[in-house]
């Protein structure tokens, strides 16, 4: 498996992931493993506020589905807004923690694709 083809799948699989953070606090999905909650940080932000975090969830899943067609698709893409990308999702991960503790690790294994990806210039069409 191409280094390309594993960021492309990493960065779809992780997109699709996002998507729970947009889902349970619209009520769209209950889940039992993600419940709905109107807390962050041990603050509570009401139903508008854990709205508006869902749809900050959503605007990055968006971003990384379309990050990985450009990837797949080798198309032009940024690295610096990839790497901001994953940066915003890490911080949105540990504001969601212990449910979102898979998305750190996500956000880890992406990180060092890209890093990696640089340094051996596994990706020509990425823009520093």
């Amino acid at each position: 498996m191409t280094m390309r083809l594993l960021l492309g799948i990493a960065l779809l699989v992780h997109g699709v992931a996002h998507v729970v953070g947009f889902v349970v606090p619209w009520r769209i999905v209950k889940s039992p493993e993600v419940p709905y909650r109107t807390t962050l940080l041990s603050m509570d932000i009401g139903a508008g506020g854990v709205r508006a975090v869902g749809a900050v969830w959503l605007m990055m899943a968006i971003l990384f589905i379309t990050l990985a067609a450009s990837v797949l698709k080798h198309q032009e893409w940024p690295l610096s807004g990839a790497l901001a990308l994953v940066g915003v999702s890490t911080v949105f991960c540990v504001l969601g923690l212990p449910e979102s503790r898979p998305g750190l690790l996500a956000n880890a294994v992406i990180g060092l694709l890209l890093v990696l990806g640089w340094f051996v210039g596994a990706y020509p069409e990425m823009r520093s």
